[in-house]
């Protein structure tokens, strides 16, 4: 008995030295902080400060790239790029003055909407991390070999560790077993739960290079305009005013075709890990009322895809490596729904979007295809009080394609009180329906607006929660 009391000691005491090493040496990685399309940024980690020289260069057969970049000793190298090509691959290589050497690749996004590419969404290993799963998918992901790849988070548990060094083991963890995948592609993260996020001191704000405050951010890469933004318990209502101008911004600008937010907790999710109220009640409503075309999720470790919910495509993966939850694949409102380690192929060709969700043995298990489509675009994209501004109707899919006569109902914040009905002129050119009025002076926040038929009656009221344009800040 006191041998094996020994063996179960000297085990634990094994790992516990292994989870309180409290300094790692982390392999570059590959984020955009700035235009996708010129710029890229690259980090890595040495144990001690070491100087290195850095190169990037277009992948061209045969050709070596030359020392462009040279860095003074530290830990932590951070290295932007810019005045990159569009839609181009590059290759690096970063030599340490002490021997250190590493290479990889990355992907420049396209400057136009009309380049097809292709990205993978890949979420959720901790939580629950079984590491030959992540390891499996993680492969699986770089045969398929995309552009770039997209996560909403759940990468390391900052959150539930219980103590200090299980927090740095965890992060190690998620460095280590996609430490290949890391040096093929650019590798975009948005905040999950578990990566704490809300904490300024977490380690989320060290290891990734991001956008905007990295919890918070847009990307424009080619149509798609992703609009990142932190889904932790308590920071959902906080999140409110920048989200709505973010999706006014995406919604109403003429050369966005896509607008896909990412966050990390699901508003809809149907078995063992339900969707959250708080996101439901919050953000849900803005999805609509600024016509977001795919919302992508995480937190539940299944794959849900659902039908449209008020006119909005939500898609929960969460297959990554944690632990797999139960699904309900008969509710109602799924068009697909399994409970599987995978990760999400999007083929995207201007306005046309193809999925595919895939396991690790490359086998395709659902499909869907999406084509980009709009209601309303306004001009400009936030409408100053006393100056005029064109809201634009495209009529096509809704109850009033076909008819003769449309018009506009306008209100001020949420049609607390109405300000006028305007008939719409035909732009026969463009297709769409157009009026074009005086910002009265009266409304606080914004323009509440839908459309009608006025002869029968005919209403499209975007599933009642009509649409919304926010006013220009004064301040």
């Amino acid at each position: 008995m006191k041998s094996r009391l020994w063996i179960w000691v000297l085990g634990c005491c094994a790992a516990w030295a292994s989870a309180g090493e409290l300094t790692w040496e982390l392999p570059p990685m590959a984020t955009w902080t700035e235009d996708p399309s010129t710029t890229v940024t690259l980090t890595w980690e040495r144990k001690a400060p070491e100087g290195m020289r850095v190169a990037v260069a277009p992948v061209i057969e045969g050709a070596a790239a030359a020392f462009s970049e040279e860095r003074g000793a530290s830990r932590r190298h951070v290295q932007t790029f810019r005045g990159l090509k569009p839609n181009t691959r590059y290759a690096y290589a970063i030599r340490g003055e002490n021997g250190y050497e590493a290479e990889g690749r990355f992907w420049t996004a396209p400057a136009d909407g009309h380049t097809p590419f292709r990205f993978i969404l890949q979420n959720d290993l901790q939580g629950g991390l079984r590491e030959e799963a992540a390891q499996a998918v993680s492969a699986a992901v770089i045969q398929a070999n995309p552009d770039f790849v997209l996560s909403t988070g759940d990468l390391g548990d900052s959150r539930y560790a219980h103590e200090y060094a299980d927090v740095i083991h965890s992060w190690k963890q998620f460095f280590t077993l996609l430490e290949k995948e890391l040096s093929l592609f650019v590798f975009q993260p948005v905040a999950g739960n578990h990566d704490e996020p809300e904490n300024p001191d977490s380690f989320w704000h060290r290891l990734f290079e991001l956008p905007g405050d990295g919890r918070n951010y847009t990307l424009d890469v080619g149509p798609i305009r992703f609009i990142g933004v932190d889904s932790s318990e308590f920071e959902v209502p906080a999140q409110v005013p920048w989200l709505a101008r973010e999706l006014q911004r995406a919604a109403f600008d003429p050369e966005v075709t896509w607008v896909i937010p990412a966050f990390h907790r699901p508003p809809f999710s149907e078995g063992a890990r339900g969707g959250q109220d708080i996101v439901r009640d919050w953000w849900v409503p803005l999805f609509t009322k600024y016509e977001a075309d795919l919302v992508l999720s995480g937190h539940a470790h299944t794959y849900q895809r659902t039908k449209p919910i008020d006119g909005v495509n939500y898609l929960v993966s969460g297959g990554a490596g944690g632990y797999l939850y139960a699904v309900d694949p008969t509710h109602p409102t799924m068009a697909f729904a399994t409970s599987v380690n995978h990760f999400v192929q999007f083929h995207v060709d201007g306005g046309e979007i193809r999925l595919e969700a895939t396991t690790p043995a490359a086998e395709v298990f659902d499909r869907a295809a999406y084509v980009a489509h709009r209601y309303v675009r306004v001009e400009p994209v936030f409408p100053v009080r006393g100056e005029l501004c064109t809201i634009w109707y495209n009529p096509e899919g809704g109850p009033l394609e076909g008819v003769e006569e449309v018009w506009i109902h306008i209100g001020r914040d949420e049609f607390n009180n109405l300000l006028m009905d305007l008939p719409m002129q035909k732009d026969e050119v463009a297709g769409m329906w157009k009026a074009t009025f005086k910002v009265p002076d009266s409304p606080r926040w914004n323009l509440a607006f839908c459309f009608f038929e006025p002869k029968r009656g005919i209403w499209h009221n975007n599933h009642k929660q009509n649409w919304q344009a926010l006013l220009q800040r004064d301040w």
